[in-house]
């Protein structure tokens, strides 16, 4: 598999290392990459799909891969020593599903402080098969006008395909509409 060279806007992280193991990692399992990340320095990636804790070891993978630098939301219980260094190392940032503590806000403030930040975000906000996904990202993504990346995962072909980028919607809605309606072709891991 041919892997993307990042744009100028994209946030850039890792070495040589890192871009070997996340590559070793989708030859070995045998999985690929379908479509471009678009070249937008902000964005929030949506990982469609979510039902097992492999999608993150697969995230992790495609992030050293294509040397880009990412963040992504986890819930703070996996936060425990020596394994919160790590996670935060990987680009963790800790939620408390819990507390209602203005979480949209501070992200969204992060988005405008920051020149360059690509989040990434499970909608479903859980493993398990789930009716009604959380409309944070949406609602993140609205209020700091920037462009959301349906990223799509499919088990059974193995790939996880990078959908056309969401950019200029502000409803929220409609955002998680759009993202849902590309969820559709993804496949999750059956047991």
């Amino acid at each position: 598999m041919k892997w993307q060279v990042l744009g100028d806007k994209l946030p850039k992280g890792g070495n040589f290392l890192t871009r070997h193991m996340g590559r070793v990692i989708f030859r070995v399992f045998d999985w690929r990459v379908e479509g471009e990340f678009p070249n937008r320095g902000k964005a929030i990636v949506a990982l469609v799909p979510h039902s097992s804790n492999i999608d993150f070891f697969l995230t992790i993978a495609f992030i050293w891969a294509t040397g880009m630098k990412a963040s992504f939301l986890i819930k703070h219980t996996v936060f425990w020593y020596p394994l919160g260094n790590i996670i935060r190392a990987l680009g963790g940032i800790p939620v408390d599903r819990s507390q209602q503590n203005g979480l949209i806000n501070d992200v969204t403030r992060q988005f405008h402080e920051k020149s360059k930040l690509i989040l990434g975000i499970t909608p479903s906000g859980t493993r398990r098969p789930v009716n009604e996904w959380k409309d944070g990202f949406a609602r993140i993504a609205a209020a700091a006008k920037v462009p959301v990346v349906p990223a799509v995962l499919n088990y059974r072909t193995r790939t996880i395909r990078l959908a056309p980028l969401i950019e200029g919607v502000t409803e929220v809605r409609q955002i998680m509409n759009r993202v849902r309606a590309e969820a559709a072709s993804g496949m999750p891991r059956l047991a």
